[in-house]
This record gives C-alpha cells, structure tokens and sequence, in this order.
C-alpha cells in the first residue's frame, strides 16, 4: 500500500459511518411533516379569509367524505353529492363536493367535483396552494444545511450533511448547498412547476365546468409524474446499495451519523 492509498484508507476510517436508508428516509419524513403542518395551517387562515377562494392538495392529505346536500346550482340537482374536507386537527384546507350521476346521457359527465365555500356553497374553482410544497421545502432544507448541515429531521434522526473535502467543517458553503438541494429536487421540480400551471389555469373557473386539457398538457403531466416517482427511489436506490445519491455525488457532499463526542 502506498503512503497516498494509506492516507486515504485512515480518511476513511476516520469519517463516522454513513447514514443509512432508514435513518435518512425517517429525517427526511420527519422535514416534510413539519413544512406541511406549517403550510396546513397557513392554509387553513387563508382559506376562511378567502371565503374557499383558497385551499391546499398536499401530497399527505386526510380526506374525509359523506353524503350530503348542497346549494347554488339547481341544474346539478340530478346529482347524487357527497361533500368531502382535507382537514389536520381541526382545521379544513379544502372543501368539495362530488356529484355521481348514473342516469347520465351521452356528452355529459357521470362524476363531477365542484369546490364549496365554508357554508357549503358552490362556488368558482379555489387556487389550489398545493404546489407549495417543494417551493417551502427546499429553501428551508437549504438555510438549516447551510448554517449547520442539520435539518430538523436530521437532528432527530442525529444525522449531519458534511462537505467531503473538510469533515471539520460545520455547514455547507453557498455553492455546495445550492447543487446539493437543485439536483435532489429535480424530478420532484417538473410536478411542481406542473401543478402550479394547472392550479392557475382552473382557478376561478365556474362551478361544474370541466377543464379541457391539451394533449401537451396530458403529456407534460404524465411525464412530471413519471420524474416525481422515479427520482426518490433512484436515490433510495443509491443509498440503500451503500453508495452517495446523485445530490450528494453532485455537491461533493456526504451524509453521516452525527456521533455524540463531535
């Protein structure tokens, strides 16, 4: 063995072990739970000021449904109506209602949505804040990374994100967190930019009117999903397999459990 591989054999035994997949997929459940218990409440404010002109579809939603009477709309009375609410302790994010009608003729639709007010009125399509997710998320993971390489759920889960050129390092450079959080959000990115076309697009859009889609649309969306899915298991793939997930390939960076004596 040569004084250079030697070196670089005690570098390494030097480093703490690297976090492993479960490790780093609970840290990063646990950042998500906390921006959307933020974005829920924000949400739900802004949704009783706006009278429903605003709610939120987020990826965790607890959806609850049941048979029910609406008013605004007595050409829609043929429909059957069950009124469901996104809510998290208490407080509702969005309110709908979705008619079936199994005595539909030819043109018209079997099964339509329509958004409600809080008094359970129709009422034109709400902007839709879901895409907010990402567009929250990032920055976030991006400042806490940048001053100590520990997000919330990293601390809980004892995790640090290191620059693998100086381990004695606390935090990330500008440059490093940048590449670092671009490329993990890539495929989640092209959902995002998908779902915010698509909420403005339909928002304001009257009751019981069904958006007519380009094939563009279908293909841009199709394919957005397609990344959305495909980018986190490559990455757990990486990860699983013992290897740096392309951000942290990208970045230079790497990912350890932050042991007590450091």
């Amino acid at each position: 063995m040569t004084e250079f591989d030697e070196a670089r054999h005690v570098d390494a035994m030097d480093w703490p072990r690297r976090g492993g997949f479960w490790r780093r997929l609970v840290a990063s459940l646990i950042d998500y739970l906390v921006i959307v218990a933020v974005l829920y409440s924000l949400v739900a404010v802004l949704f009783l000021l706006t009278d429903g002109g605003v709610k939120g579809s987020f990826w965790l939603n607890w959806r609850i449904c049941q048979s029910a009477t609406v008013h605004g709309n007595a050409s829609l009375d043929r429909y059957n109506w069950q009124v469901c609410r996104t809510s998290l302790l208490g407080l509702t994010v969005a309110e709908w209602a979705v008619g079936t009608n199994s005595n539909s003729q030819s043109g018209e639709t079997p099964t339509i949505s329509i958004d409600l007010d809080p008094q359970g009125n129709f009422r034109p399509e709400a902007l839709d804040l879901g895409f907010l997710e990402f567009l929250v998320l990032v920055p976030c993971l991006f400042v806490s990374e940048l001053k100590s390489g520990r997000s919330i759920g990293k601390r809980v889960m004892a995790l640090m994100v290191h620059d693998q050129n100086d381990k004695s390092q606390i935090g990330l450079s500008v440059p490093k967190a940048a590449r670092r959080q671009a490329m993990k959000f890539l495929g989640p990115l092209s959902m995002t930019l998908t779902g915010t076309w698509f909420a403005f697009r339909a928002w304001g859009s009257a009751p019981g009117i069904v958006q007519d889609f380009s094939g563009l649309e279908v293909v841009c969306a199709s394919v957005a999903v397609a990344l959305t899915l495909i980018w986190p298991i490559w990455i757990g793939l990486s990860i699983a397999l013992g290897n740096e997930p392309i951000h942290d390939r990208f970045a230079a960076t790497t990912v350890r459990v932050h042991e007590a004596h450091e």
